[in-house]
């Protein structure tokens, strides 16, 4: 016996009376143990998702008997490594420390397949799982299996309502809630790229997952008002980026009021159009030199377009944030005077024919 081999036995066999009982466990497992392997593989799953994993013991000898597979774990819920399933040969399970049946095994023992699926992974389920066989008079093979569990991230948009003025504020924010990693936010803001900027907030919740607001600053001016901006959030769980589309909402008093006719030809009612946002919450009609407003509403109805209804009308529109007044004067001619005037020009008319073809005639006869 060479002396790696002496040592090793006065280790694991101290007195002399072992030796040859020792000396021959080491050569069975020198000859069923070369090349054997246990194979797993690192794997990822979503939250709430089934994480499968993979075991195979490899390269053993056809007579080698496995008499137990063992999977323990060391994870987010305890740092201590435990027991938490075995099998036995004939597929007979175990179950202990709490997974219960979120435990499925879906190997095969007698190819030595100690593959299992674990159900509904929560985030406290990430960490380190082995996997090991026993095999019989020849000791133990395992293999270390790295279990990450991702959470996706719950992603919206909320608009801000700035009033239009000449102060820095925030216009809109994106959320990217409860991920696993940090889900990455940015903004695509095309021709405002210039005029806003942007600023990030992390925050890291009792569970280990992160959530992210990215705010959308600018100085808050009238024609930023429903121009589109987008925000875009990528993550592990994600195939593609998500894209949420969003317009920018700038509030600010009625500024322009203009009133207008629904009709040029028959005109049934007049309507006041005013530039505010939101919209106006209160409208006023005045007629001036009468006392009392005349009406209320967006649209002045009018009943019968007659010379009555002459005068100067004026739309009054207040929103939260202030008011503006627009003016239209309305001058109503009767048919009977429009029919008068028309029969004065073809009288006027004839008379320039008659006079023309008078003169004709004359000179012809000079």
């Amino acid at each position: 016996i060479d002396v790696s081999v002496t040592a090793l036995l006065n280790a694991t066999c101290p007195t002399e009376n072992l030796h040859v009982k020792c000396l021959l466990i080491l050569v069975l497992c020198a000859f069923f143990c070369k090349g054997v392997k246990v194979i797993g593989h690192d794997t990822a799953v979503v939250y709430g998702e089934n994480a499968t994993l993979l075991c195979q013991l490899t390269e053993t000898d056809e007579d080698a008997d496995v008499t137990r597979i063992i999977w323990k774990k060391k994870t987010q819920e305890t740092a201590e490594e435990n027991t938490f399933f075995s099998i036995r040969p004939g597929h007979k399970t175990e179950h202990s420390n709490g997974l219960g049946d979120r435990v499925q095994f879906i190997g095969n023992f007698a190819e030595k397949n100690g593959s299992i699926q674990l159900l509904r992974m929560r985030l406290l389920d990430d960490g380190i799982y082995t996997c090991i066989f026993n095999l019989f008079a020849v000791g133990t093979f395992e293999t270390d299996i790295n279990v990450t569990v991702f959470a996706r991230p719950a992603i919206n948009v909320r608009g801000e309502v700035p009033v239009a003025g000449f102060t820095e504020a925030t216009l809109m924010s994106c959320f990217a809630s409860n991920a696993r990693p940090a889900a990455e936010v940015i903004w695509r803001l095309g021709d405002l790229e210039n005029s806003l900027t942007t600023e990030i907030n992390y925050t890291v919740n009792s569970d280990g997952t992160v959530t992210v607001v990215s705010y959308l600053l600018g100085v808050p001016f009238k024609h930023l008002n429903k121009k589109n901006v987008q925000c875009v959030v990528k993550h592990n769980t994600l195939r593609d980026e998500l894209v949420l589309n969003y317009a920018i909402n700038i509030h600010y008093p009625p500024e322009s009021v203009v009133i207008i006719p629904d009709s040029l030809t028959n005109i049934k009612e007049f309507q006041c159009k005013v530039d505010s946002n939101p919209e106006p919450t209160s409208y006023n009609w005045t007629r001036v030199n009468k006392s009392d407003p005349y009406y209320e509403g967006k649209k002045l109805p009018v009943q019968n377009l007659t010379p009555d209804f002459n005068g100067l009308y004026i739309c009054h529109a207040s929103n939260q944030y202030g008011s503006s007044v627009g003016s239209l004067y309305v001058n109503v001619h009767t048919e009977s005077n429009a029919t008068c005037w028309s029969l004065f020009g073809v009288f006027i008319s004839a008379f320039l024919v008659a006079v023309f073809i008078f003169g004709f005639i004359w000179k012809h006869k000079q």
